[in-house]
């Protein structure tokens, strides 16, 4: 049976990171990179900077905050533009996207990127990589001032593209956003379950969910 009955879609939105590119690359970046860089310049020990970052991640998790680049070099008083342009020469596609994104173009669907990342971290990444061409809109929710988990971002994007979620497809790594999404009328909506090449692949409850690209060629 087919995963998607692509005959009921007219448009696919995408998101970006876990979804088109490996997620390591923000993993390793928010993780790893920006806890030595902050520990270095606070002279201080690498726990302790763990521990102040993830405090600082929690009181913002999903928030725009939380996403805002520019609200962590403030934060954090880092060169975070800089240190991400320099990062991102590590972007990597995931296995499957490119085939996908040009049979999809053959079937003349609508293909759009909805990710949260800033607009900056957005067009770093496009540019280290082939996939910009491919899609007639990017969006970043930083355009609406509002993540995809807020209800309200969903009636606004519907309305400036043009979307009508009734024929629509989501393809997302996190199952909340897929959860909003469905809340507000998408009808279609595809889990990714291994965002994270260095991580185990996890298992989505309410949406299907698929782990290999090529399944949807078929």
């Amino acid at each position: 049976m087919k995963i998607i009955n692509w005959a009921e879609i007219d448009t696919v939105l995408f998101d970006l990171d876990g979804t088109l590119i490996d997620l390591r690359l923000d993993a390793y970046f928010w993780k790893e990179l920006v806890p030595q860089t902050y520990a270095e310049k606070q002279a201080i020990s690498l726990e302790q900077s763990y521990d102040k970052l993830q405090q600082l991640y929690r009181d913002v998790e999903h928030s725009m905050q939380w996403y805002d680049i520019d609200h962590w070099a403030d934060t954090l008083q880092l060169p975070i533009r800089q240190m991400q342009r320099q990062h991102v020469i590590n972007t990597q596609v995931r296995s499957g996207v490119y085939p996908l994104l040009q049979k999809l173009n053959e079937m003349n669907k609508r293909l759009m990127v909805l990710t949260d990342s800033h607009p900056f971290s957005l067009q770093v990444k496009m540019e280290n990589c082939d996939l910009a061409a491919h899609f007639e809109y990017l969006i970043s929710s930083h355009q609406f001032q509002k993540p995809k988990m807020d209800s309200a971002l969903w009636s606004e994007l519907y309305q400036q593209y043009q979307i009508d979620p009734n024929r629509t497809l989501l393809i997302d790594d996190l199952e909340p956003v897929l959860d909003q999404a469905k809340q507000n009328q998408i009808a279609y909506t595809l889990g990714v379950e291994n965002p994270d090449s260095k991580l185990p692949a996890k298992s989505f409850q309410r949406h299907r969910s698929i782990a290999d690209f090529n399944l949807l060629l078929e």
